[in-house]
């Protein structure tokens, strides 16, 4: 669906919104990065509800998991442009292969999917 890539609005009819598969951004495609975009959806139809418009914006955050062995994996987050945007400086290296990298995929991650599909996180 054609949407603004930072409100997730659509471009001809305001009044609906994208999140997801089925936005027309270009990258965003995970459920992490639907986590990050109901916020700003939230917010913009709060707002057109109440007449105003909203101030959240999508930064294009998106999250790649990726499994390079059994036991490790990188977890990769990015932004639109690009830039890395790690949820744990610090802990996580983004680019290491680490075992907690993939015990997340592994274990946190499908728990977390699986309660998004429910409406429950």
């Amino acid at each position: 669906m054609e949407c603004d890539q930072k409100t997730l609005r659509h471009l001809r009819y305001p009044e609906i919104f994208a999140l997801g598969d089925v936005a027309g951004v270009p990258k965003g495609k995970t459920a992490a990065s639907v986590k990050w975009q109901v916020p700003v959806v939230e917010d913009h139809l709060i707002a057109a509800i109440e007449g105003k418009e909203g101030t959240a914006t999508y930064d294009g955050y998106t999250s790649c998991p990726l499994i390079t062995r059994v036991g490790r994996a990188m977890l990769v987050e990015f932004d639109y442009n690009n830039n890395l945007v790690p949820s744990f400086p610090g802990a996580i290296a983004p680019l290491e292969e680490l075992w907690i990298s993939w015990l997340m995929k592994e274990v946190a991650l499908k728990a977390t999917y699986n309660a998004m599909l429910r409406g429950k996180a």
